[in-house]
């Protein structure tokens, strides 16, 4: 059944968020209240955990992907961040030394205290990152 999740997550989205907001964040009350219900009424709309799901069934194609350029770096800046108390990334992987396989010119920072939604749990430091990174950026 290709769409499974969807058909499981309908009418339990609330469920199915709180489960992973209180996985994937390192303060398990990060997102509450209006923002949690926000987050509910989006995944409620029509193609939205349709959306969701389509980011992980893509997951062969995007590594296939990655494959055919793999010996090419990025050239262009490039500003990593990701939550260093997320187990399925920031303590499985040395997100450094992965960055810098990819990018020539990397400023990579783990955020302390935070899991996988690190603009969500730590905002003043994603976004101060965010415009120091920038500064000077003329596109």
């Amino acid at each position: 059944m290709p769409e499974l999740p969807e058909t499981l997550i309908a009418g339990k989205e609330d469920l199915w968020l709180r489960h992973f907001f209180s996985d994937w964040c390192y303060n398990l009350h990060t997102i509450s209240g209006n923002d949690f219900d926000t987050y509910v009424q989006a995944y409620r709309r029509p193609g939205a955990v349709r959306g969701a799901m389509a980011d992980y069934r893509a997951n062969r194609e995007d590594n296939a992907q990655d494959q055919v350029d793999a010996e090419i770096k990025i050239t262009c800046p490039v500003l990593s961040l990701w939550g260093a108390d997320f187990e399925a990334v920031g303590k499985m992987f040395d997100m450094r030394a992965v960055w810098a396989e990819m990018a020539n010119d990397l400023r990579a920072e783990a955020i302390e205290q935070c899991g996988h939604l690190p603009h969500e749990e730590q905002p003043e430091r994603v976004n101060g990152l965010s415009l120091e990174f920038l500064t000077g950026w003329h596109g």
